[in-house]
């Protein structure tokens, strides 16, 4: 018993899981199912990064709510450059079907010249999917372009859910407007039924549409 491998180097653990001869109709019948379900949580999961980052960065581009934060404004005296720096910026609030969610940064910059590039550090946030299913996002760092609506995430960050399932990146580069993701290094999304990795994703059309690429492996328990 092995990995079966398609033209695309795709590799699926245990196929005859799925698919022996040995078992029953019913049996194969509810494997399947499960499978197919497994298949339904991951492309539910994977538009819920652009949807939660957007919702982190929309609130620290604009300045515009009332949190509690400390205001330090830093002067670069070589360069002439004066940053606004946010420390400890914070956001909660409830959403159309008042469920509760929230969001903060350690610390969060501001150019003067730039004033619509915002760069964060630490962001950690939860975010209610559904009624059943909240979302958490950690971040170590990144930077938002209002002008581009272009957000970069170039640390390590881990988006999950309460009933287990996560997605760890390296990095990854977000079109808000354009609704698309991709990144050029390691992804590993998982739960307690299935394990996914891949070299390279780019997700397209605000989620509909998703590319695993580069040695992508499909385990399912």
């Amino acid at each position: 018993m092995g990995y079966l491998r398609d033209e695309n180097n795709m590799a699926i653990y245990n196929r005859n899981e799925i698919f022996s001869v040995k078992s029953s109709f019913s049996d194969v019948l509810k494997t399947a199912y499960c499978h197919s379900r497994r298949i339904h949580v991951l492309k539910i999961f994977l538009p819920l990064v652009a949807f939660i980052i957007a919702l982190v960065f929309c609130w620290f581009t604009f300045f515009s709510v009332s949190t509690s934060f400390e205001t330090v404004i830093l002067n670069n005296e070589e360069d002439g450059i004066t940053t606004l720096t946010m420390v400890d910026p914070r956001l909660e609030g409830y959403t159309s079907s008042n469920q509760p969610y929230w969001l903060k940064a350690e610390k969060a910059f501001q150019d003067h010249v730039r004033f619509g590039v915002v760069e964060l550090e630490n962001i950690t946030a939860e975010v209610p999917a559904s009624k059943q299913v909240s979302v958490f996002l950690r971040a170590q760092r990144g930077i938002y372009d209002n002008s581009s609506t272009h957000l970069q995430l170039n640390k390590p960050f881990t988006i999950e859910t309460k009933d287990g399932l996560v997605a760890q990146f390296m990095t990854a580069d977000i079109n808000l407007s354009e609704g698309q993701l991709k990144t050029d290094q390691r992804v590993d999304i998982y739960n307690a039924d299935f394990s996914l990795t891949a070299s390279r994703l780019r997700v397209c059309e605000k989620g509909r549409v998703m590319h695993f690429q580069g040695g992508v492996h499909l385990l399912i328990n």
